[in-house]
């Protein structure tokens, strides 16, 4: 197996190639248009596009499968139930894309949709893709259709274990389930890919996942939000943003605790 990793001019956003022979996954592939003709040039040298896998349905993560349509792209089975259902969180990650690429007039061609063939994965420990046997993970708490991968000994977790980010929370206590299963997993694997900046070591993603812990469980005994705004970020204190990130993580899990 060969891993390209093409990295987008915004936020890091990493679009992996996994291939076996002339046969490619495409995961996550990002985002603007140059960037994604880019994608589609490094697969043809190696030969085609056999699927596409999103980690999940955010918007930054999903707007390049056009780029690849003779391919069926795979999601979690939480994403694929929310698109065939028709829910709201569906159709919202593609309006953030449209209010996206509108502020920025990033042009879309291929317009906003969902592909056509799509299909759900769920836990699995031998789904065959393109000649890979990949371990399939569920992962939420980011958002409730996380989907991790396992190939050989790298890892790829979507939106976990950023260098460049603190933990963006939609469930705070699906999030810390889910780091307490990559920290299990992690002495098992050689490599991590997170979906926003460099490719991490298992020790340096080790390193992440740890203080990510501790800042979800110090938020998470928090009894008000003032104590909870205290709890001091993992990383990236002084990037803009991650404050208010902060505060929208705080605010989410007191509303729910009540």
């Amino acid at each position: 197996m060969r891993i390209d990793v093409l990295t987008s001019g915004i936020w890091q956003t990493n679009s992996t190639i996994l291939s076996h022979r002339d046969a490619c996954v495409v995961v996550d592939p990002a985002y603007f248009p140059r960037e994604l003709e880019a994608i589609a040039a490094r697969v043809g040298e190696i030969g085609h596009a056999a699927a596409v896998v999103f980690t999940h349905g955010h918007w930054d993560h999903v707007m390049g499968h056009a780029t690849f349509p003779e391919a069926p792209v795979f999601v979690s089975r939480v994403l694929a139930e929310a698109i065939a259902c028709g829910e709201p969180r569906a159709a919202e990650y593609l309006d953030d894309a449209r209010d996206f690429d509108a502020r920025w007039y990033v042009p879309r061609p291929s317009s906003y949709r969902w592909p056509s063939a799509l299909h759900g994965l769920g836990e699995a420990s031998g789904t065959e893709l393109a000649g890979l046997t990949l371990r399939t993970l569920e992962l939420p708490g980011h958002s409730p259709d996380g989907l991790g991968l396992v190939v050989d000994d790298v890892l790829l977790v979507g939106d976990y274990l950023s260098p460049c980010e603190i933990p963006f929370v939609e469930d705070a206590r699906a999030y810390r389930t889910t780091l307490g299963r990559l920290l299990e997993l992690l002495p098992q694997v050689r490599d991590v890919i997170p979906g926003h900046g460099p490719r991490l070591t298992a020790a340096e993603a080790t390193s992440i996942a740890r203080a990510d812990a501790e800042y979800l469980d110090r938020v998470l005994a928090a009894r008000d939000l003032a104590s909870a705004l205290a709890v001091a970020l993992p990383r990236a204190a002084d990037v803009p943003g991650m404050a208010d990130h902060h505060h929208e993580n705080c605010a989410k899990w007191l509303a729910v605790a009540g």
